[in-house]
């Protein structure tokens, strides 16, 4: 299986890429805020959600679990009118504008300077360098070298504490749980249509090494100091308490 992460700004099928959707500004801010804010404000706010879903990359969640179902599909050579019942159930919460709306609103409880605080963590040198190297890794994931890599990091495990420094930036971007949490959410849609389908009895593992195999290729010639920054960075207070509750929050889908 392979995996793209979520925070990438690319569009490719698998990649966990924003898909950035124009959305009017009074849809994404609270009721009654259109009559009173002046235009000109009304723009900026909207900019600066949309800036801050952006640089999270978390609305590609959505385009994985499209990715997902539609892999299953073809996988089990589903005729096409189960595929459309199966993207009429994933839709309502997965489709681009659909996921962006919800991620909107959490940000509704952020005031301002918060807000700018998460704008600013999110565009830190650390991570936007760490952005650089993920959207490199993305487009190489179906190349000899990358395949090769994979290939020997299973023949023989990385140094233990390499790969705790791994697991650990795993554990602050909040990376596979944000996966599993997708499929989690995707697979039960899935098993309504396709009734004789049913996915593999250890995939989260399966996922979780995914995931770390992705990071380690990412991170491969990144000294140990450097990926602490970058954890560190997104073990930021006001960024993980956004990411838990982009997790709550899809947890209730």
């Amino acid at each position: 299986m392979t995996l793209r992460p979520y925070w990438l700004l690319l569009a490719l099928s698998l990649c966990f890429s924003l898909s950035a959707v124009a959305v009017d500004a009074p849809a994404l801010l609270p009721d009654g805020a259109a009559a009173v804010l002046p235009d000109a404000e009304q723009v900026r706010q909207q900019e600066q959600l949309l800036a801050i879903i952006d640089m999270s990359g978390l609305t590609g969640l959505g385009i994985q679990a499209r990715h997902v179902a539609q892999q299953i599909l073809n996988d089990t050579n589903a005729p096409l009118g189960q595929q459309y019942d199966v993207v009429d159930r994933i839709a309502p919460v997965w489709a681009p504008e659909q996921l962006q709306q919800r991620l909107s609103a959490l940000l509704q409880g952020y005031d301002e300077g918060q807000r700018q605080q998460l704008l600013s963590t999110l565009n830190s040198r650390v991570i936007l360098q760490a952005r650089s190297k993920e959207q490199s890794a993305v487009q190489q994931q179906d190349s000899p070298a990358y395949q090769d890599y994979i290939a020997r990091l299973r023949q023989q495990q990385p140094a233990a504490e390499r790969l705790r420094m791994i697991q650990e930036l795993d554990a602050a971007m909040l990376f596979s749980g944000f996966l599993i949490q997708t499929r989690a959410a995707v697979y039960p849609e899935l098993q309504a249509v396709l009734r004789s389908w049913k996915p593999s009895e250890n995939w989260q593992d399966t996922v979780r090494r995914d995931a770390l195999e992705f990071l380690l290729y990412t991170y491969r010639s990144t000294p140990n100091h450097e990926l602490q920054q970058l954890a560190s960075a997104w073990r930021e207070p006001l960024l993980q308490d956004w990411l838990q509750a982009v997790r709550q929050q899809l947890g209730k889908s």
